[in-house]
């Protein structure tokens, strides 16, 4: 795969007859050096770039991709904007959809494919992070009122009725199912647990190592504990920190020893290892890292392998998987099946009458907005202690902002990312009332006083 030039999980199209354009998937592979280094976003690309190549193939009559014009996508407007509602998309769908047809054009036209790319620009300012200006060419063909974020979360009831009807197959009541016919409703339930209370990512959360798991008996007294998220598994490459309850630590170790062994059972008997491509033999490892059978002297740090490598990861010896999420197989669980189980989980709660629909990440947003909460109350709580002589300016400093808490907590590289919770906050307009109240009262307390 490699001497083609593809990496593994990178998108790659084929023409309707099966022909491979090198220029177009070579895009792909050069996107990570312009700034597209998810690859998560790489197939939203792709995904995009095809719908483009489906118009230009029955509405345009098969139209070069290269050899397209303002017209062409004029006329992409009008099919996917100003049709019926029925195929309408949306603004922000549209405005995505031009995002990575305008990588691809500014890409070609520096590669030298084509002389320029098919859309109208304009020359805007804008302001650089030491004051000066800089040169911005927007593109005209977006469309300004498209909504910039679109952040859905969960109420803690709501979360436990997924969890509990969808995943774990009880009644809305509570009651078991006696027509529940599911498996793997704990290890769903628990996965679900760790994103809900940690806020990791599905890519991050579903490619954790079992090795990297921390001791029980490692922080007996904490709650919590700093527990660190490999950058190879991250968004952009970029490693965090965030804290594991030591509860849901231990339902983890449960697994393991449980279900997860009782998988691997049944992964030796029918010798599932010999289904996994390219496995990847390791010959020892310890909590941060590994030794492969091929470069036995070079340990490989856990945090340098990326989430399809991890999936490759197979102990010599046992032959068994190094991934701790596994299917009842005993096979690493991809992200794809992971997309599954929510979705199926969504549908069973649909069927009784319960209007939920899950995806991993919207429990990523949902640990967000409850941990803003949290967080702004216990501010709220330290100016009071602040404001009664109980606690010193100097210490709440220290304890810090709430906002940047967060950021860190999401592994945010940019704190504007990390503002729109706050504007889905149920008490946020009492905090702001509360804040309003207590400067009124100051204010009064400062006319008598004078």
């Amino acid at each position: 795969m490699e001497s083609f030039g593809l990496v593994e999980g990178m998108p790659f199209i084929l023409g309707e007859d099966g022909s491979y354009d090198h220029d177009l998937n070579r895009f792909f592979r050069a996107a990570p050096t312009m700034g597209v280094r998810s690859l998560n976003s790489l197939r939203a690309y792709a995904r995009d770039i095809v719908v483009w190549l489906r118009f230009l193939a029955e509405r345009r009559d098969g139209k070069s991709l290269w050899a397209v014009d303002r017209e062409d996508i004029a006329a992409f407007h009008r099919a996917r904007r100003l049709s019926s509602p029925t195929h309408r998309i949306s603004a922000q769908s549209w405005n995505r959809s031009i995002a990575a047809l305008d990588k691809l054009y500014r890409w070609a036209v520096e590669e030298k494919l084509i002389d320029k790319a098919p859309f109208t620009y304009r020359q805007m300012w804008g302001r650089t992070t030491d004051g000066g200006t800089v040169g911005i060419a927007a593109n005209m063909a977006r469309e300004a009122g498209s909504r910039k974020r679109n952040t859905r979360f969960l109420s803690l009831d709501r979360y436990l009725l997924f969890r509990d009807v969808g995943l774990r197959g009880r009644l809305p009541d509570g009651g078991e199912d006696p027509g529940w016919c599911g498996r793997n409703g704990e290890r769903n339930a628990l996965f679900a647990e760790l994103l809900v209370t940690t806020g990791l990512r599905l890519q991050e959360g579903s490619s954790l190592l079992l090795a990297e798991l921390p001791a029980l008996d490692s922080h007996p007294d904490q709650r919590s504990i700093p527990f660190p998220i490999a950058a190879a598994t991250a968004k952009g490459n970029k490693g965090r920190e965030v804290r594991l309850p030591l509860r849901l630590l231990r339902r983890l170790r449960d697994y393991a020893d449980v279900e997860r062994a009782n998988a691997l059972d049944r992964y030796g008997l029918r010798r599932r290892w010999e289904r996994i491509e390219a496995p990847l033999m390791v010959a020892s490892h310890d909590r941060r890292s590994l030794r492969l059978d091929d470069q036995p002297s070079s340990p490989i740090r856990f945090n340098n392998l990326n989430p399809g490598e991890r999936g490759r990861l197979i102990h010599r010896q046992s032959r068994e998987p190094l991934v701790l999420w596994l299917t009842e197989g005993g096979l690493p669980m991809p992200m794809a099946a992971w997309e599954a189980v929510f979705m199926r989980a969504s549908a069973r709660c649909r069927r009784f009458g319960l209007d939920i629909d899950v995806t991993p990440h919207m429990l990523r947003h949902t640990f967000a907005v409850h941990m803003l909460t949290l967080l702004l109350r216990e501010q709220m709580a330290w100016l009071l202690e602040e404001r009664a002589g109980r606690m010193s300016p100097a210490y709440r400093r220290l304890i810090g902002d709430p906002l940047l808490k967060l950021q860190r907590l999401m592994g945010h590289s940019r704190i504007e990312s990390t503002y729109i919770y706050l504007d889905h906050l149920d008490e946020c307009q009492a905090l702001i009332d509360a804040a309003v109240e207590q400067w009124g009262l100051d204010v009064s307390a400062a006319s008598v006083a004078a």
